[in-house]
């Protein structure tokens, strides 16, 4: 085991950070940086982190362990990274998103241990919390490319999306419940923040521009822009969404106000809304949204970093940004 960085840095120039084989990219076994959310699932996710680096010493596996912080990753994670091979990231979608274009920039493999609510990534590539099952995908993955997103608001700066962006009433809860968020967040945290925000309810009308096609105008709606078809509850609103196409995918779906959104539920829940004619449906690569009236969004299940009320949406696809350690059958 190479465990000297400067050895280490020596190797990869030599032979890289993976190795070929039939079917796809293995990563090497190499050293392996993991971060845990420390309040995640009311401590689990530190505890889960424990326990993965004991498999991991029974396997003869490096690992780091260092907890999350919440300060731009950038300025704790990029350093840290440099010197590993992959990245296990414990806790929720907010953590996997906080670590995602450090490890796209580093070109080191992800690996989501879930430790969160939904754990919407985790869900798309069969990841689970089983950290033998973690310890495998260390030895044996293989790496697939997945796409990631930037969105802009109002002309700010960049925040990355990995799963989806939306505008509407989940994004309301989000904010709703971020503002009053006392400790860890379950379930049940959002029940008082989905009453509000529905009562609360009021969507703009927006104006949508794809790519470089002319631009076409909704009444008031509700929209989501996925790279990723998971979404909460397993509603899974954008079920076309892939996350290794080289695409975008938005739903607009006309809303005026509590019914219109009880029907779009009722809708969703039967999984027919690819066939009501009232929905609009777009994929590119590029989308811009402008909206009549100021609107709150959320970015992979969470308030942006940014959290004003905006009135436009930028939001760009990059092929093929991030690797991920997946299982060698899913590929």
């Amino acid at each position: 085991m190479v465990r000297d960085p400067r050895r280490r840095r020596a190797v990869n120039r030599r032979f890289g950070r993976f190795r070929a084989r039939s079917g796809g990219i293995v990563a090497d076994s190499m050293s392996t940086l993991v971060i845990y959310n420390p309040i995640s699932g009311a401590g689990r996710a530190r505890a889960l982190a424990t326990s993965l680096e004991r498999a991991a010493a029974k396997a003869g596996l490096e690992v780091t362990l260092m907890p999350t912080l919440a300060d731009p990753p950038a300025t704790w994670l990029r350093e840290p990274l440099a010197a590993h091979h992959r990245l296990v990231v414990i806790g929720g979608d907010g953590a996997v998103r906080a670590a995602a274009a450090e490890a796209a920039h580093a070109d080191v493999p992800l690996v989501h241990l879930p430790a969160g609510n939904e754990n919407l990534f985790s869900r798309e590539f069969e990841m689970t919390n089983d950290v033998d099952e973690v310890v495998r995908r260390l030895l044996h993955g293989v790496v697939q490319r997945v796409d990631l997103a930037s969105a802009v608001a109002d002309g700010g700066p960049k925040e990355i999306m990995v799963l989806m962006a939306s505008v509407g009433f989940d994004a309301d809860v989000v904010h709703d419940l971020a503002s009053r968020r006392r400790g860890p967040v379950r379930h049940r945290s959002y029940l008082m923040p989905a009453i509000r925000s529905f009562l609360g309810l009021a969507p703009a009308a927006l104006r949508v521009t794809v790519d470089d096609e002319a631009p076409f105008e909704t009444g008031p709606a509700i929209m989501m822009v996925a790279n990723s078809r998971r979404y909460a509850c397993r509603l899974d609103p954008v079920a076309r969404a892939q996350m290794d196409d080289g695409r975008l995918d938005l739903l607009v779906l006309p809303c005026r106000g509590r019914l219109g959104l009880l029907r779009w539920m009722f809708i969703i829940l039967r999984r027919r809304q690819s066939e009501d004619r009232r929905a609009r449906y777009r994929a590119g690569r590029r989308f811009r949204l402008d909206f009549e009236a100021p609107v709150r969004w959320q970015v992979d299940g969470d308030p942006p970093h940014h959290s004003k009320a905006i009135r436009r949406l930028e939001i760009e696809i990059e092929s093929g940004a991030l690797p991920v350690l997946v299982h060698p059958r899913t590929v």
